[in-house]
């Protein structure tokens, strides 16, 4: 792997690290407990062992590529800078979602009681973002590193999010109601609406 691409990746990462954390321990500013297995155990925990699992192999491929040697194949240059740049848009997204979600932002299905409603920023795009963005990554890293293993992992976990979406949505219509209802009706679960 060229060493531009993987110094790239990894700035890109730690930036997404450092404002992804920001974010996270500003939302928990509140000391508000959330139930998590709100959730299901089984997606609960697939998630979270995927996530792991899936971020622990790339900070491991940036740090020592010649491990992954068996799951690299023969990428041009070109396609691994079009994989940075997708990245980069991926970060970007996310980073975007983080501030537009700010005190909102938990890592369950569960709202918080200070809960406001949100439909703007990425909001207005899609109704969960997160899980757009985490799939846009996987996808740009396969592309950027030269590989399947990580986009097959990334749609995977999205996977997993799609099907925690079905109770996320039932708790967000509960606190919302036909606010949240008509959101649904305009706005796509992870892609964009067409206009009709």
């Amino acid at each position: 792997m060229p060493e531009a691409v993987r110094l790239s990746l990894i700035a890109m990462s730690l930036v997404f690290i450092a404002v992804g954390g920001y974010y996270r321990i500003q939302s928990q500013r509140s000391g508000e407990r959330l139930d998590r297995t709100k959730e299901g155990w089984p997606i609960l925990i697939s998630i979270r062992l995927m996530g792991l699992l899936t971020i622990g192999s790339t900070a491991a491929w940036l740090w020592k590529p010649e491990w992954f040697q068996w799951a690299s194949r023969p990428t041009s240059l070109g396609i691994r800078w079009i994989g940075v740049a997708g990245f980069a848009c991926a970060i970007a997204w996310l980073m975007w979602m983080f501030k537009t979600l700010g005190s909102n932002l938990t890592d369950t299905v569960v709202t918080r009681k200070s809960a406001f409603f949100v439909d703007h920023g990425p909001y207005g795009f899609v109704r969960n973002p997160m899980y757009t963005g985490v799939l846009m990554a996987a996808i740009s890293l396969g592309f950027a590193l030269g590989t399947w293993l990580l986009p097959a992992a990334g749609c995977v976990v999205f996977t997993l999010f799609a099907l925690r979406t079905q109770i996320e949505e039932k708790y967000l219509i509960e606190r919302f109601g036909d606010q949240y209802r008509d959101y649904m009706r305009r706005v796509g679960r992870f892609f964009p609406r067409l206009p009709a």
